[in-house]
């Protein structure tokens, strides 16, 4: 999931929602901007997924949950 490509299409669909989110305040467009709001959110998470698991030797803070 780490390749180049999703990469390329997940920081353009950041930019994309981050642009449209600004496009649809701006006009008042409030369907738009949500939309454009949850595009940005969901790639900004897979591009925090993409880094984290390229990275599996760094400690992670979170304790698990025995049992």
């Amino acid at each position: 999931m780490g390749s180049s490509p999703v990469k390329a299409i997940m920081w353009s669909l950041l930019v994309v929602g981050l642009v449209g989110a600004g496009m649809g305040i701006s006009e008042l467009h409030v369907h738009g901007t949500v939309a454009s709001l949850i595009v940005a959110s969901v790639s900004g998470l897979v591009l925090l997924r993409i880094r984290a698991d390229a990275h599996p030797e760094l400690p992670s803070d979170r304790r698990m949950a025995v049992g």
